[in-house]
């Protein structure tokens, strides 16, 4: 617990201070090893490119086989069979997220003993009684800061919650982590208050993108997202309430889903909002490397039977369904005009399109609809968020005397974080009689194409500068209806391929196109599908992953 009674700025530099302490010396990276290396939010620099884990010497070559070569399912496959101990997979992952975390921030609590010493008693346990604990049996996974954990803070980078003393109680989703068999080892950056796409906040800095140090990393779980890629975690857990799994992963080329909401926990967790305002949940789901990864996860956790531990969990078993013996039939969703798709994300979706057809499967347009668009479910979403009469995030961070980072006053220019009123109850009553209109269209569109998913781009952009993200228009539209939504990198930027700059003029919303800034800059697709059908999402995801990028995950 740090002393808040003094100015914010001492408080969020002794906070960043312990953490700094967390890592072992000997994990640091050597002034030799950065020789010539630009870091920092104005570098540019790609530091995946730099292999700084293999050219530091921290890691032998079996850590960075662990870290690089195996799936998810692979190193179970390994752990279970004795292969591999949890002891070597976590030491592997923990020097990598050290490594990760000095390039690009992305850590908030570090606690490697304690993910050492539980992976000790796992391998302890194998030992004993010849069979893995559960099915995640010595897995390292990384938490998203909000996700509480019993003796560590939750501050989701609130100066003024620098002054809560250690969670006394984990997350439902965390105890279901701990129980299957997972080792927890770091917490990972948000945004302040978890409510913009730049994992910024005032008390542990800024998250980069480590394909772009000069390009956000996405939010709110950016530092999962930045700590993946770099391959410092097999997987993490986020949470979703408008993109932000989703986003992120798009943001930094990794996997990301977000499940309808009450498959995995989403209880018992810090917020910076107050409940109760929105008629609909968020998510909790996996950000990893592949889609075997994300169903190994999904399939794990609801098969421990979350709504014994979470009273929002669905009683909703996972389901082992088939393989297709036929086709898909994909609906391709149309650009909104009100949110205009840059160069590099219309030519990834439409290149996606054109290999998904040409490998035998229907893509069908969805006509824009005026009536139930995108822009509509946006400004219905942007609503809900600032229905809270209280303005609870921005007392928040007026209680801890802290100024409002830069993204977050953008998005007060677009009304997010505005003045807000009482909403009456007839007004509140037309908004969900809006949004189930939206919901029927959607189903409507659905069962009348006789669609199996719905395929689409994640956002307007690629990443793109620090601080001029606009608003998540294609992920929160859908967490409106919730829908379940896997994002899948795919393609990247070219200023070769696009070279001429964009800006967009009102009525259009969306931040200027750079071809040079944010050359070879990751671009993604987004697979949607009808709320609770997360096992037919990941099984289309499945086929199409294998027509884009040639996987068999």
């Amino acid at each position: 617990m740090i002393d808040t009674a003094a100015p914010w700025q001492e408080a969020a530099a002794a906070k960043r201070q312990e953490r700094q302490a967390s890592v072992p010396h000997e994990w640091l990276l050597a002034p030799s090893v950065l020789e010539g290396v630009h870091l920092g939010p104005d570098s540019g620099t790609n530091v995946l490119a730099l292999d700084l884990p293999r050219r530091s010497g921290l890691l032998s070559e079996l850590e960075l086989a662990i870290t690089e070569k195996y799936s998810c399912p692979d190193l179970l496959q390994k752990l279970a069979a004795r292969e591999l101990s949890s002891a070597q997979v976590t030491l592997a992952f923990c020097k990598r997220a050290a490594i990760a975390h000095q390039l690009t921030n992305c850590l908030t609590e570090i606690f490697f003993e304690r993910g050492l010493s539980r992976a000790k008693y796992l391998d302890e346990y194998i030992q004993t009684h010849k069979k893995p604990i559960g099915p995640l049996h010595g897995l390292p996974i990384s938490i998203k800061d909000c996700f509480d954990i019993e003796g560590l803070p939750s501050t989701i980078g609130l100066v003024s919650y620098l002054k809560n003393p250690p969670m006394p109680h984990n997350s439902h989703v965390i105890d279901i982590l701990l129980d299957l068999g997972a080792v927890l080892y770091v917490k990972t950056n948000v945004p302040q208050s978890m409510m913009t796409c730049d994992s910024e906040n005032n008390v542990f800095g800024r998250t980069l993108n480590p394909q772009n140090l000069s390009l956000n990393a996405g939010g709110s779980s950016g530092g999962e997202a930045a700590l993946i890629a770099f391959h410092g975690s097999p997987i993490g857990i986020g949470t979703d309430f408008g993109g932000s799994i989703r986003m992120p992963a798009a943001c930094t080329g990794i996997y990301g889903f977000k499940p309808s909401s009450g498959r995995v926990p989403y209880g018992r967790q810090t917020e910076g909002v107050t409940p109760g305002y929105i008629p609909f949940s968020g998510a909790a789901g996996p950000l990893c490397h592949g889609v075997s990864d994300i169903a190994c996860f999904m399939e794990a956790v609801i098969s421990a039977k979350p709504w014994n531990y979470d009273s929002s969990a669905i009683a909703f078993p996972w389901r082992h369904l088939p393989d297709l013996d036929r086709p898909l039939t994909i609906g391709l969703l149309a650009e909104d005009p009100k949110y205009p798709l840059h160069p590099p994300v219309r030519r990834a979706l439409c290149l996606a399109a054109e290999k998904l057809t040409a490998a035998g499967h229907t893509v069908v347009p969805i006509p824009h609809d005026p009536e139930h668009s995108i822009s509509v479910s946006t400004e219905l979403m942007f609503r809900y968020y600032h229905s809270d009469p209280d303005k609870t995030v921005l007392k928040i961070i007026q209680d801890g005397k802290e100024p409002v980072i830069e993204s977050l006053v953008r998005m007060n220019t677009l009304g997010s974080l505005g003045e807000t009123n009482e909403l009456p109850i007839r007004e509140l009553g037309a908004m969900n009689r809006l949004r189930y209109a939206i919901i029927e269209y959607w189903r409507k569109t659905f069962v009348d194409g006789k669609l199996d998913v719905l395929l689409a781009p994640p956002s307007q952009t690629t990443a793109v500068a620090h601080d001029t993200w606009n608003w998540i228009p294609y992920t929160a539209s859908f967490n409106l209806v919730e829908f379940p939504g896997i994002v899948i990198p795919f393609s990247r930027s070219s200023k070769e391929l696009d070279p001429d700059a964009v800006v967009f003029e009102a009525p259009a919303i969306g931040p200027k196109y750079d071809p040079i800034l944010v050359d070879g800059a990751p671009c993604s697709v987004q697979v949607l599908a009808r709320s609770l059908q997360d096992e037919e999402c990941l099984r289309a995801a499945k086929i199409i992953d294998g027509v884009l990028n040639k996987t068999s995950s």
